[in-house]
């Protein structure tokens, strides 16, 4: 009798696996354990899940306010928090700026440049090859400029910088993904100062503006650890 109970048993737990069901075991005092399937395993991965990290380049940095390196850190596969630098100088716009429009007689500094940190919360479509995402940041920017009047007279300018707004990232099967944004910059100047190089020890100190700037991106990443 009891090896005819333990074959009906044995056929019981059969059935239930290959029904997906929760299964009852019984130990060797007889004593009922319950064990649920899904509960022994994890959502698997696909090819579009997000990498450890992800190295990113703007593609339209250099026409408006300098290319920009970003670096995020990734994971719960929404989430990227990383750093980021942008190099004011090789952009057009921000030259045009500093030089009203090319119309002035002004030299921008090599060492003009931004740097910064931001969060993405980018969030997974059916397979997680399509991601919308909003962002938001803050950056500090820096930057220097000069007039020749005889003796070089030299503007610095700090600025903080507040940003959000949306985007969407596509992935591909491999390390390659793309990504479109555009933002909202929210800019308060905290030190704007001007002097001459060789002469009397004077800094004139000019108004700390409040602006608004639109930012849109084109970003070529390249994801690592994978």
């Amino acid at each position: 009798m009891r090896k005819l109970f333990v074959l009906l048993l044995t056929l019981t737990i059969g059935l239930q696996i290959n029904a997906n069901e929760p299964v009852t075991l019984v130990d060797k005092n007889y004593n009922s354990i319950l064990i649920n399937e899904s509960s022994l395993s994890t959502a698997p991965s696909t090819e579009y899940d997000l990498s450890i990290m992800n190295l990113q380049v703007d593609l339209l940095g250099i026409i408006f306010f300098g290319p920009q390196i970003t670096l995020d850190f990734q994971f719960a596969n929404m989430i990227a928090v990383g750093p980021y630098v942008r190099w004011h100088y090789a952009g057009v716009v921000y030259q045009g700026i500093v030089t009203d429009w090319f119309s002035a007689e002004t030299t921008t500094s090599l060492a003009s440049y931004s740097v910064g940190g931001q969060a993405k919360f980018l969030i997974p479509i059916g397979s997680g090859q399509h991601r919308p995402y909003i962002v938001t940041g803050f950056e500090k920017s820096f930057g220097s400029d000069w007039e020749d009047f005889g003796d070089k007279y030299i503007y610095e300018y700090e600025t903080n910088i507040f940003h959000f707004g949306a985007g969407y990232r596509m992935l591909t099967g491999g390390s390659f993904n793309l990504s479109a944004s555009i933002a909202v910059g929210f800019a308060q100047d905290t030190k704007s100062i001007g002097y001459y190089e060789y002469g009397e020890d004077y800094t004139d100190s000019y108004h700390l503006e409040s602006r608004v700037i639109p930012i849109i991106q084109l970003m070529l990443g390249w994801q690592l650890g994978r």
